[in-house]
């Protein structure tokens, strides 16, 4: 028997509002019960949310805290990032609660704003940060890897999901300074194949703090033949 399309529509309804009921779910800046239409933020949190008023460049605050350290094309942020703070709520549900749908969202916001900047007619591929295999493994998702796939649906670019491999497990750099994140990620990453033609790709984390990972990932894809390079980052240490 074919369902028609309107009787379709309203069963899936039901079933929503069933779950809805059944799991309701909260927001995760306030905790308030969220509606149908809104994602992990409520629209009272997102309206509030601290978003990034620098746009894509060589000037953003990103790509000036490696200044003088790697060569980089640009820089981006969505959001500042302070402790104990929504953006930092944010970032604990990505990291920690399972926040797959939410990680894909945000990248999809990511690329709408550098789309209206013609970002994507100058990037031909985006390199997720990766995480080690085995803690991978363990959270079930690399929340770099949904922001950079939410961002390449936006703009139409493609994602490049293993061009760079974590070879050593590190401990979390969450209370570390920037000395000892930059010896704790020094010689941490390997390039496996960044694939033919590409001239400028972009580097996507879910948060800059020193710029010392970003500082080694780009090192290690320049050593395998890239000419430019750019950092995306959802949040951004302010």
């Amino acid at each position: 028997m074919v369902v028609k399309k309107p009787l379709k529509r309203w069963l899936g309804n039901v079933a929503d509002d069933w779950m809805d009921f059944a799991f309701p779910r909260e927001c995760v800046c306030c905790g308030d019960l969220l509606l149908r239409s809104e994602m992990e933020v409520c629209w009272v949190c997102y309206a509030q949310l601290p978003f990034s008023v620098h746009a894509f460049g060589l000037h953003n605050p990103v790509a000036k805290s490696l200044w003088g350290r790697i060569p980089v094309y640009g820089g981006y942020y969505l959001l500042n990032y302070q402790a104990k703070t929504m953006t930092s709520k944010i970032l604990k549900s990505l990291k920690y609660d399972g926040g797959v749908i939410m990680a894909h969202r945000l990248g999809e916001l990511m690329g709408e704003e550098l789309k209206k900047q013609g970002f994507h007619l100058q990037c031909d591929g985006l390199i997720p940060v990766p995480m080690h295999p085995k803690k991978e493994l363990k959270r079930g998702y690399n929340p770099a890897k949904l922001i950079a796939r939410g961002i390449a649906e936006s703009l139409g670019v493609s994602m490049i999901e293993n061009a760079l491999i974590k070879r050593n497990a590190t401990v979390s750099q969450t209370k570390k300074n920037r000395l000892e994140r930059w010896y704790q990620t020094q010689h941490d990453f390997d390039v496996t194949s960044v694939g033919e033609g590409l001239r400028h790709v972009a580097l996507v984390d879910d948060v800059f703090t020193t710029g010392a990972t970003a500082e080694r990932c780009l090192r290690s894809l320049y050593s395998a033949g890239v000419e430019r390079a750019s950092v995306l980052s959802l949040a951004f240490t302010v």
